[in-house]
């Protein structure tokens, strides 16, 4: 069973700039703030990591442990960018058990979480274009 992440723990990014710029990665810096661990807000899928280019988000967790209704996150969860958290706090673990109860309960263990997005597929080929054009990824608010 993987350590639990929590805000301040580390990501990796193998994501490139255009050029030779890598993204590296940096720490969680958003969490679910009335659930802690260790003292610390507990980080789930969605929530978002620091990163040298565009901010990254956590896109797996577990499948049977949930945080404010999304999958809390782990150790060696991956991010969209394509990394993984690489820190996680040691004496809380977090594990996805493959059955038990008869019915199946743990089929879905070590999937990728279904993150809230209407239509991913078009918002991932609209953030790629935008990112090779370096331009937002999202429209301005006027609100």
């Amino acid at each position: 069973m993987p350590p639990a992440a929590r805000i301040t723990d580390m990501h990796t990014c193998p994501m490139v700039n255009p050029g030779p710029v890598p993204h590296v990665g940096g720490p969680i810096v958003k969490g679910q703030p009335n659930v802690l661990t260790v003292s610390m807000p507990q980080a789930r899928v969605s929530d978002q990591c620091i990163c040298a280019g565009p901010p990254d988000i956590i896109a797996k967790g577990s499948m049977t442990v949930l945080c404010g209704g999304m999958p809390a996150a782990r150790l060696g969860d991956s991010t969209a960018h394509g990394g993984v958290i690489v820190l996680g706090a040691p004496n809380v673990l977090i594990g996805d058990s493959s059955g038990g109860g008869g019915g199946g309960g743990g089929a879905g263990a070590n999937m990728l979480a279904n993150v809230p997005f209407s239509k991913p597929n078009l918002q991932m080929k609209t953030m790629i274009a935008a990112h090779k054009e370096a331009k937002p990824f999202c429209e301005i608010c006027n609100s």
